[in-house]
């Protein structure tokens, strides 16, 4: 039985767990909010920014108030903690007690009145963030921020007792004098200082070195965009002194980091948008500073609202390739996670190859021939021997044929909604020019598009409209129907049930190619193909369950280190996470391939089984090989990593397949990683077990080796 004391212990415990949880999910929402200012998602850079506005105690002190204030009233009314999670709610909150923090004093009666418009601003900012998101698919960015400060400012003028008791002038805690540095970088420090209300040379140099320390990128386009609208301004005004000293250049900034680097994709494209932002702001900075001076009100960050949003507008109308669909900690992670998953996942609807054995590519989109306009997204297949021959002896005959009367399958899963099988199979030679299509199946693929598969041989279409099909199902036989000089399938993905509908883009998913698996791919012309069916084995293999452990002994350049438990969870979408010390590692599979999709958080052990283990075709075929990519982070050290995502920018190229894997034996994968900017590469090797999954992970010296304990046996 359980003594007093071990109760006690044991209560303790629980009760300081829960202080910790509490603590934690309260702080990380606030500091979340403080990077969310300069687009981080950063505790530590939050908490920098924190530290750097208590610099001024009113300021920093009003700006906590108001967010905490806006948080306990988003508990009291039932927004869930995950809701305030990321401080994306919050910020504009943030911004709004500042602003009232820079003009006037904590006391007795500002207290209320900065509680209350922190209150005010994230009511608008829920409300907002619905609506734009709804209507337009953009963020709110400042908008409440802006409205509410407005609002404040010109009401505050009547409320005599803040201006009498509270209104003070602010001054630096540590005074640096601007005379000792040169006048374009004195007017960037104080920039940067003024986006949390502090407009001075020492506020900047700390605000500095935390977007440096967080994102080196990010300090390149604040610099960048700051100079290039001084430059701009001081051109049209005439004194680039009064450009450099105006405090409404943060606008610029702002600007420049979010259409160069948070928004879009860093690269030059989107360089050349920002600095068209940011040129365009010159004027917007201007024509509303005499509108609003009437009214003794700041620009505040109007101007980068409008244009920056302006611009994302017309970018998605556009469809502008370089725009991020996940936004991660910083641009860095962003442009990492944007090209992995360029190069790992497919951009268009994927399905199987129609036949069960190797063919060849006779035409594909946009072909020589008869895939154009409409209907430039097709395949053609026909099947080759020796010389790259469809046919064998003088092919006058359809028997002569390699393809005719092969067996044609369902590339996808759905119902057969047309079918046709009357037309003849024309001679060699001979093209029925009225009924281009032949014979043809046409399937609902469930994904809501349709497939046809024409110019099937006559009387060979085994299904029937209604019919239900599977991939790989054989439907019918090869033929020569229709518009067809010799045998071959033609197969497109189109937008209606009608054999001449427009046809849409697509790609073959788990094929086998050059020696090589590819997950997704378009073959080029003569390019010989094959299909890589799915193995039991792996699907067992890959099949993770809800709370299910993973023990692994971790061994160290041949020394035994630790011994750690990975569980199996699953998020509030529905995909599966290996989970280690807070951080996760996504998976989830498709028919064909497995892959863990990528890691949240830095743990070490999650990034030697993906970087092991990226992805695995559930197909075994000795010898072939497929390609990776893996995020710049995970393998190169940080002097490195920055110059190879620098360069990025320039040539995007570079974010290429850097990693290869291959099967040794039915239960053996080894790698080889390369790392940028060097010769270096990093060897792999994972060993497959029906139970326990991976029997052992080597990547480098590390070795994690699973850990049988009476559970698993």
């Amino acid at each position: 039985m359980e003594t007093y004391n071990q109760k006690l212990q044991i209560a303790s415990l629980a009760s300081s767990s829960n202080i910790k949880e509490f603590l934690r999910d309260t702080l990380r929402p606030i500091l979340n909010s403080y990077s969310e200012i300069f687009f981080l998602q950063s505790k530590f850079a939050g908490f920098l920014i924190l530290l750097i506005s208590c610099l001024n105690p009113h300021l920093g002190g009003a700006g906590f108030l108001a967010i905490v204030s806006a948080y306990l009233f988003a508990l009291f009314m039932g927004y869930q903690k995950e809701f305030m999670r990321s401080g994306y709610y919050t910020y504009n909150t943030l911004l709004v007690g500042m602003s009232i923090g820079s003009i006037f004093s904590l006391s007795a009666l500002s207290v209320p009145f900065i509680m209350i418009s922190g209150i005010l601003t994230f009511v608008i900012t829920v409300t907002m963030a619905n609506v734009f998101y709804q209507l337009f698919k953009l963020h709110i960015l400042s908008i409440p921020f802006v409205i509410v400060s407005s609002l404040i400012y010109l009401a505050a003028s009547r409320f005599s007792n803040l201006y009498t008791n509270d209104l003070y002038m602010p001054q630096p805690l540590i005074p640096i004098s601007a005379e000792y540095l040169p006048q374009w970088l004195a007017g960037f420090l104080t920039s940067l200082g003024s986006i949390i209300f502090m407009p001075d040379i020492l506020s900047g140099i700390l605000i500095a070195l935390m977007i440096g320390y967080s994102s080196r990128i990010l300090l390149l386009l604040a610099f960048g965009g700051f100079i290039l609208g001084t430059l701009v301004q001081g051109s049209f005004t005439g004194s680039y002194d009064s450009a450099f000293r105006d405090v409404a250049s943060f606008n610029y900034i702002l600007i420049a980091i979010a259409l160069g680097g948070v928004f879009n994709i860093p690269c030059m494209r989107s360089l050349i948008i920002a600095s068209l932002g940011v040129a365009m702001a010159t004027v917007l900075i201007k024509s509303t500073d005499v509108f609003w001076a009437q009214y003794n009100i700041p620009v505040f960050t109007l101007p980068f609202t409008v244009i920056t949003l302006s611009m994302n507008y017309a970018l998605g109308l556009l469809g502008y390739e370089y725009r991020p669909i996940i936004h991660k900690d910083t641009p860095e992670k962003t442009t990492e996670y944007y090209y992995t998953a360029k190069t790992r996942y497919p951009a268009s609807t994927t399905m199987h190859l129609p036949f069960l054995d190797t063919w060849t590519v006779w035409q594909g989109f946009n072909g020589t021939w008869t895939h154009q306009g409409l209907w430039s997204y097709a395949y053609d297949f026909v099947q080759t021997k020796e010389q790259g021959k469809t046919h064998a002896n003088e092919g006058k005959l359809l028997s002569d044929y390699h393809c005719y009367q092969k067996e044609v399958c369902s590339p996808v899963r759905g119902y057969v909604v047309y079918t046709m099988d009357h037309f003849p199979d024309n001679s060699i030679g001979m093209v029925d020019t009225v009924n281009n299509w032949g014979n043809y199946i046409i399937i609902q693929d469930l994904r809501g598009y349709y497939v046809s598969l024409c110019h099937l041989s006559h009387k060979n279409v085994y299904v029937k409209a209604g019919d239900w099909v599977e991939p790989y199902t054989c439907i019918a036989l090869c033929g020569n129907s229709g518009y067809s000089p010799q045998p071959h399938l033609h197969m497109q993905y189109q937008t209606t049930e009608y054999i001449a509908s427009a046809t849409i883009p697509f790609c073959f998913s788990g094929l086998l190619k050059d020696r090589a698996y590819h997950h997704f791919d378009t073959p080029q012309i003569d390019a010989k193909v094959s299909p890589a069916f799915s193995h039991a084995f792996y699907h067992q293999v890959t099949n993770f369950l809800l709370d299910e452990e993973l023990k692994f002994k971790v061994t160290q350049k041949g020394r035994m280190d630790q011994t750690v438990t990975l569980i199996t969870k699953m998020a509030v979408d529905g995909t599966f996470f290996l989970e280690h010390n807070g951080s996760r590692l996504y998976l989830g599979k498709t028919e064909s391939t497995f892959y863990f999709y990528h890691l949240e958080g830095n743990d070490s052990i999650l990034s030697i089984i993906y970087k092991a283990l990226p992805s695995m075709p559930l197909n075994y075929a000795e010898n072939y090989s497929w390609k990776e990519h893996i995020p710049l982070s995970y393998i190169t050290n940080s002097l490195k990593r920055d110059l190879a995502q620098i360069k990025r920018i320039f040539t995007p190229e570079s974010s290429q397949h850097n990693a290869q894997y291959k099967y040794i034996n039915d239960h053996t994968i080894e790698g080889e990683i390369h790392s940028p900017l060097s010769h270096e590469s990093l060897k792999t090797r994972v060993t497959l077990d029906p139970h326990v999954k991976f029997k052992e992970i080597t990547v480098g010296q590390t070795t994690l080796s699973a850990h049988y304990s009476s559970e698993n046996t």
